[in-house]
């Protein structure tokens, strides 16, 4: 399963550089986003890029009820995502959000993650998962 960030929908919704790139995820089927990432997406999109929560809500719920599985976070997941962030995280090198570390905690070792944040990609290549980096809101895509 390809577990997407909430920076994968953002670029969907905006168009942004990495929207192709999620088109073909979504295509191929199996993707999912951790509950905590579709408030990500939410947020950005409503507080940032002033889209209006109706409008927001029909868009993504499309996505939902057709390709994106939301997962739950259990308990297990939720402490793993402590233990994460606890080893990981750095204000200046890896400023990962608890959406992220809640989204690294999840992948199974089966599964794969698509991000355009550096950090996210980095750390998930040191825990062992399978990394879909996408390119970034200017374009570039993660070398980490």
């Amino acid at each position: 399963m390809t577990h997407l960030d909430a920076n994968a929908l953002v670029a969907l919704l905006r168009g942004a550089p990495a929207e192709e790139e999620v088109v073909d995820l979504l295509r191929r089927g199996e993707c999912a986003i951790p509950a905590p990432c579709l408030t990500e997406v939410v947020d950005r999109m409503v507080r940032r890029w002033g889209v209006g929560p109706d409008r927001l809500s029909e868009r993504v719920g499309a996505l939902i009820d057709e390709f994106v599985r939301v997962i739950e976070v259990d308990g297990r997941t939720a402490w793993r995502a402590g233990e994460v962030r606890a080893a990981h995280y750095h204000r200046t090198t890896a400023d990962l959000s608890l959406a992220d570390c809640l989204l690294l905690a999840g992948a199974g070792p089966e599964d794969e993650i698509a991000s355009s944040d550096r950090a996210v990609c980095a750390i998930g290549r040191d825990l062992g998962i399978a990394v879909v980096p996408l390119l970034d809101s200017q374009g570039k895509r993660s070398k980490a």
